[in-house]
């Protein structure tokens, strides 16, 4: 299983989480050697490594967890708790059996509710195998709990029971099982979020930042087969081409980027915005009435119209002109549609720019 997350690593060092994935795998990978092949009369010093290097790993998971969702992991969290586990051990007459048994396995259950969390708190994006991930780390956790749960229970004579703990054994097959099967999960659930990253660049102008013509045509048939009022905008930016004539074309994409930025700025977050053409734009207004949706659009264009772009030591202003057409003129298909918004925008063109004209 490392290896298959250092060859992920090999062609996405970028993502740092790779990184904290291998390291888990092969530091979990020692504990369990510990827990398995060291002899009976060295159990103590088999117990004190297998557990410090179990939680050590279950901190590099979390922190691969955390990676993972774009947050900061540091180090000294991941170290300090596999130390004071470590700590436990030294001088037995110190700490109890039974109260070190309830402490590392608490430490256990602890990590794994942690990287259950990381994994839950970003279940928004729908991955399928995020839900394999909260699954089986809620399990471990579960797990460990009953665990500390003995401690608890039994108190101090439940160290008489190692390293023959029948719990004990069935604990380390199952993490094992573990080990594999939620590194599988997390190699899946990386590849589906970079499946999803590429489609989704895939609907995007990679100038503005906006939707592209295939994801705003999209969209408009969703918003027709659900059969509920919404307005369509065509917006075009006037004289573009002298822009790009008098100030160079790198000031001709500051203008589109401005007009983008705007509208994200002036429409609600319902709205769906896209670049259709090179200074074309398009917009999705919904539940909105015709009157309602014409007041939003006029918003934009005063807005645009307000605004100063400045690219290269040049400062200037663009305007806009817009068609808009409402489903309540009951057009039958998106081609009807979208002739009609562009049928406003001609007008709109004709009547001296700058302006929205709605269809007729």
């Amino acid at each position: 299983m490392a290896l298959a997350f250092f060859t992920a690593w090999l062609s996405r060092r970028q993502e740092r989480c790779w990184l904290s994935w291998i390291i888990a795998n092969l530091v979990m990978v020692m504990s369990m050697v510990c827990f398995m092949l060291l002899p009976a009369d060295r159990f103590s010093i088999a117990l004190a490594l297998a557990n410090s290097l179990l939680v050590l790993g279950l901190g590099f998971r979390w922190r691969a967890a955390r990676q993972f969702g774009g947050r900061a992991a540091p180090l000294r969290t991941v170290f300090l708790p596999a130390l004071l586990t470590l700590s436990l051990y030294p001088v037995p007459s110190l700490v109890d059996h039974g109260l070190r048994f309830l402490l590392v396995n608490g430490t256990f259950a602890a990590w794994s509710i942690a990287i259950t969390y990381e994994f839950l708190r970003d279940r928004g994006d729908r991955l399928p195998s995020r839900y394999g991930l909260i699954a089986a780390y809620g399990m471990l956790a579960v797990a460990f709990t009953v665990r500390a749960g003995q401690g608890i229970v039994f108190g101090a004579p439940i160290a008489g029971a190692l390293p023959d703990d029948i719990m004990l054994l069935i604990g380390v097959f199952g993490g094992l099982f573990h080990t594999v099967g939620s590194g599988a999960f997390a190699l899946s659930i990386a590849y589906e979020r970079g499946a999803r990253v590429l489609r989704e660049a895939a609907l995007r102008d990679p100038l503005t930042g906006l939707y592209n013509r295939r994801a705003f045509e999209r969209r408009l048939q969703q918003h027709m087969a659900a059969d509920e009022p919404f307005a369509v905008v065509f917006l075009d930016v006037d004289r573009f081409k002298a822009v790009n004539d008098r100030y160079g074309h790198a000031a001709g994409d500051a203008a589109l980027c401005a007009c983008a930025e705007t509208m994200l700025r002036t429409l609600r977050p319902s709205d769906f915005v896209a670049r259709i053409g090179g200074e074309e734009f398009a917009a999705i207004l919904p539940d909105l009435s015709s009157q309602d949706a014409y007041d939003v659009v006029e918003r934009v264009r005063g807005a645009v119209e307000a605004q100063e772009i400045v690219s290269h030591g040049s400062r200037f202003s663009v305007t806009l002109s817009g068609g808009m057409t409402h489903s309540t003129h009951r057009l039958d298909d998106i081609a009807k549609l979208m002739r009609a918004a562009d049928a406003g925008l001609y007008r709109a063109k004709q009547a001296g720019r700058n302006r929205i004209e709605l269809a007729a």
